[in-house]
């Protein structure tokens, strides 16, 4: 349980608190842009450190503040216990509860700093982009968009991906980066090529996405990006960016933060990250439902890895008829 604050702030900037959470007390720092009043809504941004790393250090390397400061929206670095995250990745927090912490903070920032619910949006390094995959794809509560930099899906999160929200994803990935290989491994999960497609076909966009030229202005890097576009998603968005040459770090930031590898200096990921995310809403989830034809009958209800569900819980689904069509469809069991 967290206090309820009395907010009466003569100054904004950046702000130390803490809460607890099933019996440990969690750490986090946040910023507050000057434009904030206790009458508007504003978007909220958590960003997920990677391991061995620090809401505070991921905070000074990132720019996210001068970035929440010039859009108006409230940015907040949580610290994971042992600096790691529970992302299903047999780490030394594997009982810890951080989809849920991460929830409760969301609620906090609702009920203390009047931030939007339609606004909620995740991005992560590592460890945090792991995390970030995870919440998006199990969380109850709507995430509207999610920014993931050198993180992937652990084999759990890829083996029980079942969204309950279209959430919109942005996937940051170095094709040399030797932690988390883009082609996967036994310990860090599937490829980056899969969980692209996995999320392609749970957002209904095109099967193959259209690859958009990015600048390579700094031939010294021994890098260069390119960005690949998924159309026609329903109601969402879907980027990667690939990185070719590229390793273990945030593109743009020259301050070493634990990574291995090339770091790519064509673009500034911090900013493009927010350009992505910014704008980005929760569906309301009724919305999702698509009118059916009535002169076919269903057959089977299954989930998005294939596999049939018989009592009829909230979530996206795919309906199988007799005719052989198939539709994508949300519903909400009260």
């Amino acid at each position: 349980l967290f206090l309820t604050l009395l907010l009466c702030f003569n100054s904004f900037g950046q702000i130390q608190d803490s809460f607890f959470h099933d019996g440990e007390e969690r750490t986090f720092v946040y910023y507050i842009p000057d434009s904030w009043n206790a009458s508007s809504e504003y978007p909220l941004l958590i960003v997920l450190h990677g391991l061995t790393q620090s809401g505070n250090g991921i905070m000074e390397i990132t720019g996210f503040n001068e970035i929440a400061e010039v859009n108006d929206f409230i940015v907040c670095y949580p610290d994971g216990l042992n600096a790691s995250w529970n992302a299903d990745m047999n780490s030394v927090n594997s009982d810890v509860d951080d989809l849920g912490f991460v929830e409760e903070l969301i609620n906090y920032f609702e009920s203390n700093l009047n931030t939007n619910p339609q606004k909620r949006y995740l991005s992560g390094f590592s460890n945090g982009g792991y995390l970030s995959h995870k919440i998006a794809s199990e969380s109850e509560m709507c995430i509207a968009a999610i920014a993931t930099v050198s993180g992937n899906m652990s084999t759990t999160t890829y083996e029980n991906f079942n969204p309950m929200y279209p959430t919109s994803v942005l996937h940051i990935h170095g094709t040399s980066d030797a932690i988390v290989p883009y082609n996967g491994g036994a310990s860090t999960g599937a490829s980056v090529d899969d969980v692209m497609s996995l999320w392609q076909f749970f957002l209904s966009c095109d099967t193959e996405p259209q690859m958009q030229a990015m600048p390579n202005p700094n031939i010294f890097d021994f890098s260069y990006p390119e960005r690949y576009i998924y159309q026609n998603c329903s109601g969402s968005e879907l980027e990667h960016i690939k990185v070719v040459g590229g390793g273990h770090q945030w593109p743009g930031i020259e301050t070493l933060i634990g990574g291995l590898g090339t770091i790519n200096m064509d673009f500034y990921s911090p900013q493009v990250i927010w350009d992505f995310l910014n704008g980005k809403s929760c569906f309301q989830s009724v919305g999702l439902i698509e009118s059916s034809n009535q002169t076919k009958h269903l057959l089977k209800v299954v989930d998005y890895m294939g596999r049939e569900v018989k009592n009829h819980q909230s979530g996206p689904f795919l309906w199988v008829f007799d005719d052989g069509s198939i539709e994508h469809r949300f519903q909400i069991t009260e």
